[in-house]
């Protein structure tokens, strides 16, 4: 067949089916070209090779379920919540609705009979929402119904767009926000709200143990679902729990830094606009929380004759220098530790003070920047020093037998556990400190100079830290002898003149 004869066949062969479909199909246009290819297009099963479209035709993905089907969509705030143009207040549109039992809508209502409402409510990781159903009592109208309603759908928070937002944001669980917050402040992302500086690694060991006991307390709940009755339930947990000498396990200012620990990791969920996606209103007076007064705190001190007691029944001299240095320095422990030869002056008078242990051996920075600092030594305790330095010229002042840094456990274990209990004292590390601090303040040195030796940041530290003053009565009936009354005290029946002025 020659090139010239295709166009007709191709015309007669059109011509024939645009008359044989013809009383088949009203609807087609006889003259449409495209109809007309379409219909000398190869049957499925026919011989032949199909005609293939330029473009590929367009298809719908199948449905992945029925017509009235929600498993796989997603909750969205914009089915939950309205924002019109021109109304700045978001509104919800969730109205619920009241009816009475085995009654329609379009029914009258009946004053006699009881009402109830209907609504529905988010659950946080569910896609459903769950049905509310509640009595709502008698009432003469429906609109009196419908008021009552709208009281309890707002004490249920489906009418709070805030409360929305919370139920239907990704899901976090206590312990997986509480593991996160802990790797950033680890990282330094998350900082001291106060100073804007990385949170200390000891105060981060410290969160640490409070979240995963709130963990087990709290268990794998969701955050949207923590508000104050589960910061109730875990204060009355704390506040029951028992020791194994049958003692309260948690101290009042212990419940008080665990519920902070609570709080935190709830408010360190926050959005991309750095807010938080679990606003609370916390009640203080409702959860229980307890009130930690400085006055009832447990603050051991020693006492003068005592400490002498105890430095005389030490048996080694490096527990001897390490009483001494602590009472008559006021440094802190770790800084005590960490005392390297280099931090000495050549004559042992100055002692430098820039670096502290860590809960994990390590160097750390001092705790403030207060905690810079140099302290003077009186020249007693300057040549104890220096004779127990003897000729070493490097090296930690008090090194372990491997010339590693030393720990406060085994110095206490080792060198002061057996006489504290032998002479039936309660005191600790830090009771050496509160000493120094009462013996400057029972001085005249000037406040300045005694911040700066004891290396507080606070002033208010030395209020704190010196109250064993007001049970030192020696010192207190000299004060009031030094002090005098501040006028003569004129009496006629006693030989008391000029006696009341300060000397």
């Amino acid at each position: 067949m020659s090139d010239g004869l295709v166009p007709q066949v191709v015309v007669a062969a059109a011509k024939h089916a645009q008359t044989k479909n013809s009383t088949h199909d009203t609807n087609q246009c006889p003259n449409d070209p495209a109809a007309t290819l379409d219909s000398l297009a190869p049957k499925p099963g026919s011989q032949g090779h199909p005609l293939h479209a330029s473009t590929p035709t367009p298809r719908i993905p199948p449905c992945t379920g029925d017509a009235n089907s929600t498993a796989t969509r997603r909750k969205s705030l914009s089915r939950r919540i309205i924002v019109s143009a021109g109304n700045a207040e978001p509104e919800i549109r969730q109205r619920g609705y009241v009816y009475q039992k085995s009654r329609k809508q379009s029914d009258p209502w009946i004053p006699t009979q009881r009402a109830y409402g209907y609504f529905r409510v988010d659950v946080p990781g569910q896609t459903k929402q769950r049905e509310v159903r509640i009595a709502l009592g008698l009432h003469r109208d429906r609109f009196s119904a419908m008021l009552k309603l709208r009281e309890e759908m707002q004490k249920a928070g489906v009418l709070d767009p805030g409360k929305i937002r919370e139920r239907i944001s990704p899901c976090r669980t206590f312990q997986s926000q509480a593991a996160w917050m802990l790797a950033e402040m680890r990282t330094g992302r998350i900082v001291n709200k106060k100073t804007r500086k990385p949170i200390r690694q000891n105060t981060i060991e410290y969160y640490s143990t409070a979240a995963n006991y709130i963990a087990t307390v709290v268990g794998d709940e969701l955050l949207a679902s923590l508000d104050n009755p589960e910061a109730k339930a875990l204060v009355e947990q704390m506040k029951s729990e028992l020791d194994e000498k049958g003692e309260t396990r948690f101290e009042p200012k212990t419940i008080v830094e665990y519920y902070k620990v609570f709080v935190m990791v709830i408010g360190s969920a926050k959005g991309e606009r750095g807010r938080q996606l679990f606003p609370r209103t916390w009640d203080l007076a409702y959860i229980g929380v307890p009130q930690v007064s400085p006055e009832e705190q447990h603050c051991p001190t020693v006492e003068r004759e005592e400490l002498e007691s105890l430095i005389s029944r030490l048996k080694r001299q490096v527990y001897v220098v390490v009483a001494c240095l602590l009472a008559g320095t006021g440094m802190r422990i770790s800084e005590l530790l960490a005392l390297e030869l280099r931090h000495i002056s050549a004559d042992c008078r100055v002692i430098t003070i820039e670096q502290q242990r860590g809960r994990k051996a390590t160097l750390e920075l001092p705790k403030t920047k207060a905690g810079f600092r140099c302290i003077h030594l009186a020249s007693a305790l300057a040549a104890l020093l220096k004779a127990y330095i003897g000729e070493r010229k490097s090296g930690f002042l008090f090194p372990t037998a491997t010339g590693q840094m030393n720990s406060k456990e085994n110095l206490w274990r080792d060198g002061f556990k057996t006489v504290v209990r032998e002479m039936g004292l309660d005191i600790s590390w830090h009771s050496f400190r509160r000493f120094r601090e009462a013996v400057l303040q029972m001085t005249d040195v000037r406040q300045l100079v005694l911040d700066y030796w004891m290396g507080h940041e606070n002033r208010d530290m030395s209020t704190r830290y010196g109250k064993q003053l007001k049970h030192n009565t020696k010192f207190l009936a000299e004060q009031a002898e030094k002090v005098g009354l501040g006028f003569d005290l004129n009496c006629d029946t006693c030989d008391t003149k000029g006696q009341g002025k300060a000397a």
